[in-house]
């Protein structure tokens, strides 16, 4: 399938993607989708997978054992360096997401102007 910038295609009933922009080696995609559907690059599903498998791979009392070990800085406390940062990100983990807030785009809508 081809398509030139401005054109698209739709997948199924509900998705449809846009070709916004195409420049060199590099394609803009728009999708318009339901909240229900994921989207998400391929690389960024291959990256989670694998470090799923990795995380699979270590004993439950090894990770014990670390967290053990590390000292938690108090609730609120300000973040001084990147260890305490990547504690605070783990922590976030664990807190529920927000609901995707994708809104259609539209075309502006232009007057025809007479002359």
């Amino acid at each position: 399938m081809r398509r030139r910038a401005g054109e698209s295609f739709l997948v199924g009933d509900a998705v449809e993607i846009e070709v916004l922009e195409v420049c060199r080696a590099r394609v803009k995609l728009g999708i318009v989708a339901p909240d229900s559907v994921l989207i998400q690059r391929k690389e960024t599903q291959i990256t989670r997978d694998e470090n799923i498998t990795a995380a699979r791979s270590v004993r439950q009392q090894s990770i014990s054992s670390l967290l053990n070990k590390v000292a938690f800085p108090p609730v609120g406390a300000p973040v001084k360096n990147l260890t305490d940062a990547a504690i605070i990100d783990n922590e976030m983990q664990s807190v529920p997401r927000r609901k995707n807030t994708r809104t259609v785009f539209e075309p502006p809508r232009y007057e025809s102007v007479k002359g």
